[in-house]
């Protein structure tokens, strides 16, 4: 089932000329907290360093550097669209980072021997990585610097094959088209789509949902399909992406049925394809019930009411402006500049001065 695009909603424009164009909140608030969810600088060298030295590990490795042909970051490090990480049981943030190692291992290869041959590359014979599990499609590796999944893949024409050993299949993949397809969605939302999408995965943080499902790179896709490209406030960015949200996929959700949403990588894949129509209706109904939220904190004429209300959606982190004479400083409905961009790590390997080993 394919859903279209929906409008943007008139009664938007109505409260904007109601508000003389002011909305309560300054912007200023909403990049404040881009800058508050941005990892930390600690945070960035050390996933740095985690994804660096595994690299260097696999690509050394006595019996798996001829198997290895080159590697890459993916998921929402190589797209620069993650937030902070969760804070361990001793207080650090430790990423959550996707490398992917390209080799030069065939189809014709059972997935279930070629993840075991990565993990025991990775493990070297007790002198390399303790590796934490074997994944359906991957190895995770844990250290003191990153949790860090390692997905071996096979080139193929138009990208690669990644192996499943649930299955006993190879699935296709091409995650640099992800990469160029979010660095492309910045830009058509000139320079807003990537900090929008932050938002909408804090707000997912503060707000959990039962299950783990959908996770971040739905919430990016919808926010290509759904949040307005030409708002400049990230409050009524964000309170219209949950409007259209809703008004897309509400009355189906309600019925029991999910929408097919293709991948941008591959038009035949369905993103939504692993998540439940329960897990579905779950998020479409908070997706509402914020949406409301949201519209509330926008309408609002007391400065105050409308902070108390966007705490409530995004917690703790977002800051009060006290007065409206304080907010006027700010410049009230000025447009938002695009955030700067949190932490990008370049494709290629920087070599450690040593291997680092055994950090589990």
């Amino acid at each position: 089932m394919h859903l279209a695009r929906p409008k943007e909603h008139s009664h938007i424009e109505t409260n904007r000329e109601h508000l003389g164009g002011f909305m309560p909140v300054p912007n200023t608030r909403f990049s404040e907290l881009l800058q508050d969810i941005e990892p930390s600088t600690t945070t960035k060298t050390r996933a740095s360093g985690g994804h660096t030295g595994i690299r260097d590990h696999l690509r050394t490795q006595a019996k798996f550097k001829d198997r290895y042909v080159t590697s890459f970051l993916s998921g929402s490090y190589a797209r620069d669209s993650a937030i902070r990480p969760r804070s361990t049981s001793n207080g650090q943030e430790r990423p959550d980072v996707d490398i992917i190692i390209v080799t030069n291992f065939s189809t014709d290869d059972h997935p279930d021997t070629v993840l075991k041959e990565v993990c025991k590359a990775l493990e070297d014979g007790g002198d390399g990585y303790e590796v934490e599990r074997i994944n359906k499609r991957s190895v995770r590796v844990e250290t003191w610097q990153a949790e860090m999944d390692i997905v071996p893949v096979a080139s193929t024409w138009n990208g690669y094959m990644i192996p499943d050993r649930d299955t006993g299949t190879w699935k296709f993949t091409n995650p640099p088209v992800h990469t160029s397809w979010s660095s492309a969605q910045n830009t058509r939302f000139g320079g807003r789509f990537k900090p929008l999408v932050k938002l909408f995965k804090w707000w997912r943080r503060i707000n959990p949902l039962t299950g783990r499902r959908p996770k971040g790179f739905v919430l990016e896709v919808l926010v290509g399909l759904h949040a307005p490209t030409g708002e400049t406030h990230y409050g009524e960015a964000f309170a219209q992406l949950l409007e259209n949200i809703y008004d897309a996929y509400g009355y189906h959700a309600s019925i029991g049925q999910k929408p097919f949403i293709a991948d941008p990588a591959d038009g035949s894949n369905d993103i939504l394809g692993k998540v439940s129509v329960a897990q579905w209706t779950e998020f479409i109904e908070k997706v509402r019930v914020y949406a409301g939220i949201a519209r509330r904190a926008q309408d609002a004429d007391d400065i105050e009411e409308a902070t108390r209300q966007w705490r409530r959606v995004f917690g703790d982190r977002f800051k009060a402006t006290a007065t409206p004479a304080k907010a006027s400083t700010y410049g009230g409905f000025a447009a938002a500049a695009p955030v700067a961009a949190g932490y990008t790590f370049p494709n290629a390997m920087a070599a450690p001065p040593a291997k680092p080993r055994g950090f589990a």
